[in-house]
């Protein structure tokens, strides 16, 4: 998708330096970036990998925490 956007000098030098560095599109590099840093805006503290593991982000933290009797109660359909 094409768009303008208006970079500061050190920023636009940054990307387009990592971008040479990882033989890919300056777009694809800001776009990696600026998806990092909102995933982290959506909860911070939450110690995050480079890309969701198995597909899906962890859920935020409850203040609780998962047990074995938990799991067993939802598998049998229970309330936990």
């Amino acid at each position: 998708m094409r768009t303008t956007l208006d970079l500061e000098p050190d920023v636009l030098a940054a990307a387009r330096e990592l971008a040479r560095q990882q033989r890919v599109p300056i777009g694809r590099v800001i776009s990696s970036l600026a998806r990092q840093a909102l995933r982290e805006q959506r909860m911070p503290g939450v110690a995050r990998t480079a890309e969701p593991l198995a597909g899906f982000e962890p859920f935020p933290p409850r203040g609780r925490a998962v047990t074995n009797d938990i799991i067993d109660r939802l598998r049998e359909g229970g309330p936990i």
